[in-house]
């Protein structure tokens, strides 16, 4: 009964991080929920996968995570020229006779590049601390959104994502959280 009523703000809910990992991957990659596996796969190798989502929706959902880190509570995840789009999470965690009130486990999750999704970095950190530098927030993002993007300002170029200019038309079109919607058609008409 419980979860039931408190499902709707995330209480109630647990899952592993390969388990978010995992969710978030077919969020982003068009839908298809593919196994976690440490096994190589060879390029061009068939994934096992069940479709879970729409091409479509999978494509507006990487506009929204693209949104949390131009406009939203990811901006620290942000990194030039590599359109990270993300979630963050603050979860309080329980204690005897209810949750800690200065206990938090802060989450940031993200994939890049957004046009293209190829990566998954999940950035969680265990009862941090607000300072000076956050404000006093220990809010996911304020302390993993930052780790999350120098992790992938680091490893980009390693794993052979290359930059793009974030202004180009194309990709400012592909990010457009307007176009193609209902919605921004029956403006325009207005």
């Amino acid at each position: 009964e419980v979860n039931t009523m408190t499902i709707a703000f995330g209480h109630g809910l647990s899952v592993t991080p390969v388990h978010l990992a995992s969710g978030v991957a077919a969020v982003a990659n068009g839908g298809v929920l593919h196994p976690a596996t440490v096994i190589k796969r060879h390029p061009g190798e068939a994934l096992p996968g069940d479709r879970v989502i729409t091409e479509q929706t999978s494509y507006m959902m990487r506009k929204l995570m693209r949104l949390v880190v131009t406009d939203g509570t990811g901006k620290l995840a942000a990194v030039p020229g590599y359109l990270v789009g993300g979630k963050t999470g603050t979860a309080e965690k329980t204690g005897v006779g209810g949750y800690k009130k200065k206990a938090n486990l802060s989450l940031f999750i993200g994939a890049f590049p957004m046009t293209a999704p190829r990566y998954i970095v999940l950035a969680m950190v265990d009862e941090p601390h607000g300072t000076k530098d956050t404000y006093g927030y220990s809010t996911g993002g304020w302390t993993a959104a930052p780790v999350a993007g120098r992790v992938i300002a680091r490893t980009a170029a390693m794993l052979g994502v290359q930059p793009v200019d974030e202004t180009a038309p194309d990709v400012r079109s592909a990010m457009d959280l307007s176009v193609g919607t209902t919605r921004s058609k029956r403006i325009a008409a207005n």
